[in-house]
């Protein structure tokens, strides 16, 4: 809807606008300076965390779905990949969205999908021991699957993810660590 919107006002006036879909952000801060500040997250892969660090399966929700394993597709994009996708669009902002054509939307993501049992797996190999997991109902809304193609954020923005999906389990993890302290600091 908000795309609409600016789709719209760029149509009735003078604004031009760019608008940077993605799906699944997962990771911080590299360097732990910020991050989610949720204590307890609704995706999964905080659900996941939470799950390991209380010593309890993890439900992936929805099994059925028409996929290599039956969870559900994602693409999980760092955080840090896509604050340097907001930078090459500020960047490039007067090549990419020229008064001629005053709204461009560009993907931005992996490219690659990735079924909720492979983050498991890849959850597994970053913090060296197998999660047990049970399999749940889908969740209202919910979708076989969705990732992006980027191929347009890499011609005309000159992006494309460089963080894996490991690099997003080990930042949060970190940043999962840290959360609690900066949330008992802040509320004081």
């Amino acid at each position: 809807m908000f795309e609409t919107i600016l789709e719209d006002a760029t149509r009735a006036g003078d604004l031009r606008s760019v608008s940077l879909r993605y799906f699944n952000p997962i990771g911080a801060d590299p360097e732990l300076r910020t991050g989610p500040s949720t204590p307890e997250p609704s995706h999964a892969l905080g659900r996941l965390i939470s799950s390991w660090r209380a010593g309890r399966p993890f439900t992936i929700t929805g099994t059925d779905w028409p996929t290599p394993d039956g969870s559900g597709i994602r693409d999980y994009v760092h955080v840090w990949d896509l604050a340097r996708a907001h930078v090459a669009a500020l960047e490039r902002f007067d090549d990419v969205a020229p008064e001629s054509e005053p709204y461009r939307v560009f993907n931005i993501g992996t490219g690659k999908g990735v079924t909720v049992r492979e983050l498991v797996s890849a959850f597994d190999r970053v913090v060296g021991e197998h999660v047990d997991v049970v399999d749940g109902p889908p969740r209202p809304g919910d979708s076989a699957g969705v990732y992006t193609r980027s191929m347009r954020a890499e011609q005309e923005l000159g992006w494309r993810a460089e963080r894996t999906r490991e690099d997003g389990i080990r930042d949060s993890l970190a940043w999962a660590e840290r959360l609690p302290a900066l949330l008992r600091f802040e509320s004081r």
